[in-house]
């Protein structure tokens, strides 16, 4: 997340109200009431996604435990999720804790590919938005294309939106879970828009699906915590949380401009949408990535390889680089760093 773009004045402001309550006797499992009126609201004015009657937002502690909690809840041990390979292997990890079976499924330029979906599967997981962390947006027409496959084959499609607020080209296209709340689970997060430290997210699902959650807090006693979901309502309440994206939108677009042009400079493209808060670079084999990486980090730069999100056998090389959570400065004294062990990895 970009830190450099919070105000800090707005940020003591949640916290100091959000402390200023009297202590409680028990959590709510649901969320807390505020929270998930405000995580509503950020939906329907910025994502276009209406909660009400034929879906309910509950709080989570982040994506990759909302995951875990939908394949407890929902499936059984032995059943199959298919995933986009390369993909979010914290997902995949979260699913397999729960005893599921993940099957990788390859994406290209469009992101997920619906016609290498495996059959038989019980639920895919995606991410149509920004594909992590080749960086695709899925087209309207193959989102269509997925929801007609959840439909006809009685599978659940889990939309992770862990960026979607991020974009700096083209008005976003509508959310799987607003095509169609009958198939779709919607996860979203405050990780990459604000900090993982507050340690909360949402999950917009129709009403049996969120029941079945909560039945699974209750079994085993959980429930999100309380101390995010408030500061996130209160940074809400009066307007912060609207003015720190639309602050957010205007500093990220310049950072992805310079890291653009330093790789533009050295004749290097870049994969993905002009979104979210990483590019990735390819390189043509698995011992290019490892050098580039490598030289970087013997300069004092960490580079990403794409190797390691992968599934099954990785067979896209390259790095993906993040232009968010540096400070201006840092940024400034990283990005050429990073380009020339990249180009020299292409011209060698």
């Amino acid at each position: 997340p970009c830190i450099e773009a919070l105000d800090r004045a707005a940020w003591r402001r949640a916290w100091r109200s959000a402390g200023d309550r009297a202590p409680e006797a028990r959590k709510d499992r649901a969320g807390e009431t505020g929270y998930r009126a405000a995580v509503a609201e950020h939906l329907l004015r910025h994502r276009g996604l209406a909660a009400g009657a034929a879906s309910v937002v509950l709080a989570t502690a982040g994506t990759s435990t909302a995951v875990g909690e939908l394949a407890a809840a929902l499936l059984r041990p032995g059943d199959t999720v298919a995933i986009e390979d390369p993909g979010y292997l914290r997902a995949v990890g979260a699913f397999q804790a729960a005893g599921t079976t993940v099957l990788p499924v390859p994406v290209d330029a469009h992101g997920l590919c619906v016609d290498r979906i495996p059959a038989g599967v019980r639920a895919v997981y995606c991410t149509p938005a920004h594909q992590f962390p080749m960086g695709a947006r899925m087209p309207a027409g193959r989102r269509v294309e997925l929801v007609e496959f959840a439909r006809s084959t009685g599978t659940l499609v889990i939309e992770d939106d862990y960026d979607g607020e991020l974009r700096y080209d083209t008005a976003p296209l509508p959310l799987l879970a607003a095509m169609a709340p009958d198939v779709v689970v919607h996860l979203g997060t405050t990780s990459k828009i604000i900090a993982p430290t507050l340690g909360v997210g949402w999950l917009v699902a129709r009403p049996d699906i969120t029941e079945a959650v909560l039945a699974h807090r209750a079994r085993i006693g959980s429930s999100p915590s309380p101390a995010g979901q408030l500061v996130l309502a209160e940074f809400a309440r009066n307007g912060d949380l609207a003015r720190h994206l639309r602050r957010l939108r205007r500093m990220v677009p310049p950072r992805r401009a310079l890291l653009v042009g330093e790789l533009a400079d050295r004749g290097l493209p870049v994969l993905g949408d002009d979104a979210g808060s990483h590019v990735v670079v390819e390189l043509p084999d698995v011992a290019a990535e490892a050098a580039a990486v490598d030289a970087a980090r013997s300069r004092g730069v960490l580079l990403d390889g794409l190797a390691r999100h992968h599934l099954a056998t990785p067979h896209r090389f390259g790095v993906a680089l993040g232009y968010t959570a540096l400070t201006s400065t840092e940024l400034a004294r990283a990005v050429p760093i990073a380009a020339d062990c990249l180009a020299a990895q292409v011209t060698r």
